[in-house]
C-alpha cells in the first residue's frame, strides 16, 4: 500500500492529526532515565512506516463511535499496538540477519544483536505498561493473548524453515499468528473503545483478520517478486531463510515429485531458478487471487453493516492490496 488513505480527504486529515497524537504518546512513554536507552529508541525512526495498525484502530473507533473528540485512551491503545509491532520488527531483523529496514540501517546492524533483542523487549514491556494505564482488563487480556500468538507463530515458522512438506493449512496458521492476529486485534480494540456492539466488534475483527492475512501474502509476494529499491529492504529474504510462502506451497501441492528439486533451490538460494519454476504454473497468479478473495471477504460485511466516511476509508485501504506489483 503506497499510502494508507487519501490524506487530503476529511477523514485523511483527521487521521493524520490523530496519528501525530499517537506518536507523541509513544515518544513520551519510551523516554527513559538512561541516555543509552533513549539513543537506541531514537534510531527506531527508521522503523516507522505507514502506522497501519494504529490507523486501523483509529478508523474502526471512528466507524462505530458517536463521539466527536478522540479520548486519550484511544491514542494510548493505538500507541500500544504500534509499539508491539515495532518490537516484532526489531526481533524479526535479528532472526533474519537483516541490514536494512525501509531503506535504513536496522538496529541489529547498528548496535548488534544483543542490543536489538533488548530494545525489542523494552518495546514490548513498554507496550504492556502503557496498556495498563487504560485500566481495561479486556484489552490487557486481548493483547496478552495476541503477543503469545505472535511469538508462537514465529517459533513454528522457524521450526519449518526449509521444510518442503509444509502444507497450506499450516502456512495460513503461521501468517494468522504472526501477522494477522495483531491487525485483527487493532480493529477489535478500536471497536471496543468506540462502544460497538458484540456483532459490530466481530465484523471488524474478522475484517482485520482477513486483511491481515492478505497483507502478509502480499508481503510474501513482494519479497519473492520485488526488488530492494521498490520494497525498502533486501528482496528474496524469505528464500534465503528457507521460508516457504504461498506460491511455492501451491506449486509443490501440484508437483509433489519436485520437492527434492525445490528443496535444493531453497538451500542454494537460487532465486532465478525458483522464478522459472513458478512461472511455469499459475501459482503466483493464484496467490494474487487469494489476496483479492480475502479482501472481498473482509470488506463486504463492513460495507453491509456500516455506511460512514471512516468505514468507506478502511475498505478503500484494504482494496489497495488487490493491486498487483
Amino acid at each position: 500500500m503506497k499510502t494508507l488513505i487519501d490524506m487530503t480527504s476529511r477523514v485523511g486529515s483527521w487521521l493524520s492529526k490523530e496519528l501525530d497524537e499517537v506518536s507523541i504518546v509513544m515518544s513520551e512513554h519510551l523516554k527513559n532515565k538512561h541516555s543509552a536507552v533513549n539513543d537506541v529508541c531514537d534510531e527506531l525512526a527508521a522503523y516507522k512506516g505507514k502506522m497501519l495498525r494504529p490507523s486501523l484502530l483509529l478508523l474502526t473507533w471512528k466507524t462505530v463511535s458517536k463521539e466527536q473528540i478522540v479520548p486519550k485512551c484511544v491514542h494510548v491503545a493505538a500507541a500500544v499496538v504500534e509499539l508491539i509491532h515495532l518490537a516484532t520488527l526489531v526481533h524479526d531483523d535479528v532472526l533474519d540477519e537483516a541490514d536494512l529496514r525501509r531503506g535504513e540501517k536496522t538496529i541489529n546492524s547498528l548496535r548488534g544483536n544483543e542490543a536489538a533483542v533488548m530494545i525489542g523487549d523494552y518495546l514490548l514491556s513498554s507496550a504492556f505498561h502503557l496498556c495498563s494505564t487504560i485500566e481495561n482488563p479486556r484489552l490487557n487480556l486481548l493483547l496478552g493473548e495476541v503477543t503469545n500468538t505472535i511469538c508462537a507463530g514465529e517459533v513454528v515458522q522457524l521450526f519449518h524453515r526449509n521444510n518442503v512438506d509444509l502444507d497450506i493449512d499450516l502456512y495460513y496458521q503461521i501468517i494468522h499468528d504472526k501477522t494477522a492476529s495483531l491487525i485483527a486485534a487493532s480493529c477489535e480494540m478500536g471497536a471496543i473503545l468506540g462502544g460497538a456492539t458484540d456483532g459490530e466488534v466481530l465484523v471488524l475483527k474478522k475484517f482485520g483478520m482477513s486483511v491481515g492475512t492478505a497483507f502478509q501474502i502480499k508481503d510474501d509476494l513482494l519479497d519473492l517478486l520485488g526488488e530492494q529499491k521498490s520494497i525498502g529492504k533486501p528482496a528474496g529474504r524469505d528464500l534465503e531463510k528457507g521460508k516457504l510462502t504461498l506460491p511455492i506451497i501451491s506449486f509443490l501441492s501440484e508437483n509433489p515429485g519436485l520437492k527434492p528439486v525445490v528443496q535444493k533451490v531453497i538451500i542454494n538460494n537460487d532465486r532465478e531458478e525458483l522464478h522459472r519454476m513458478l512461472d511455469s504454473t499459475d501459482s503466483i497468479a493464484s496467490a494474487f487471487g487469494v489476496v483479492n478473495t480475502l479482501v472481498e471477504s473482509g470488506t463486504t460485511p463492513v460495507r453491509k453493516l456500516f455506511n460512514n466516511d471512516a468505514s468507506v476509508q478502511i475498505c478503500a485501504l484494504a482494496e489497495q492490496l488487490k493491486h498487483t506489483i
